[in-house]
């Protein structure tokens, strides 16, 4: 009888285990988007997304003050023709001269859509600035100025309906969601549709897996070049909640 309860009380453990660890896959990283309020008064496309007092950041959690994001273009470069001052940030702090903020610090949802994201989450602070100039926000911060905080998990799986594809080439479509789940098939960048249907189980999530025929044939129709439907569980997230799939960003 003890051994029996040992064994319950062992892989009810494990199951909370597994939880815990998916939970906090979940929350560490993704990007920041105006809450719905703001959004209503901001622009629909063509825009980075920053408060106009922009976004302060520090050394370390708690820490010493280090710079700021900013809306725009700095001061020196507002007249410079080359410049979309719909779609430039500047970056500013202690140690850092003003200057124009590369929009590969951001992600672009759709149609030119700009978003802050944040890579690890830390003590109520987000890790933001994969450079030479990272540092920490403050969520409270965030939060108070009409923003709130988008996971990867969230974005690409909890949305019915988003069409997405692998970072790799191809992706294990699993029975259920887990590491050890039998493989029902491989979904394959270039010759798979995949389409989410807003049901994750941790870091997997189910999705609509269409299956074209390899080569593509194009004299025939895209129904006729259909090899197979099927439906399961992919991973949409890493161990360190980055995301293991894109989307296409324009007009999606």
């Amino acid at each position: 009888m003890n051994a029996s309860l040992n064994r319950i009380f062992f892989f009810a453990g494990l199951a909370l285990m597994e939880a815990s660890t998916a939970y906090a896959q979940r929350d560490q990283s993704g990007f920041i988007i105006p809450n719905d309020t703001l959004k209503l008064s901001l622009p629909a496309q063509r825009y980075i997304y920053i408060p106009e007092n922009g976004f302060t950041f520090f050394e370390v959690p708690n820490g010493d003050f280090k710079g700021k994001i900013l809306p725009g273009p700095p001061l020196h470069l507002r007249s410079d023709p080359e410049v979309d001052s719909l779609l430039s940030a500047t970056i500013t702090g202690a140690y850092i001269r003003p200057q124009l903020l590369d929009r590969d610090n951001f992600f672009e949802t759709f149609d030119d859509r700009y978003y802050l994201s944040f890579s690890k989450q830390q003590d109520g602070y987000l890790f933001i600035l994969d450079n030479s100039y990272q540092g920490w926000a403050r969520v409270d911060d965030i939060v108070q100025k009409g923003f709130r905080l988008v996971y990867w998990i969230e974005f690409y799986g909890e949305t019915k309906g988003r069409m997405i594809h692998p970072r790799e080439k191809t992706a294990s479509i699993l029975l259920s969601p887990y590491a050890d789940a039998q493989e029902i098939g491989v979904a394959d960048e270039l010759y798979c549709e995949i389409i989410t249907t807003g049901k994750c189980e941790g870091p997997y999530c189910t999705v609509k897996i269409t299956q074209f025929k390899n080569p593509y044939d194009p004299a025939k129709t895209k129904e006729e070049n259909i090899l197979k439907k099927y439906k399961g569980w992919m991973r949409i997230i890493d161990d360190e909640g980055k995301p293991l799939v894109a989307h296409y960003s324009q007009g999606t």
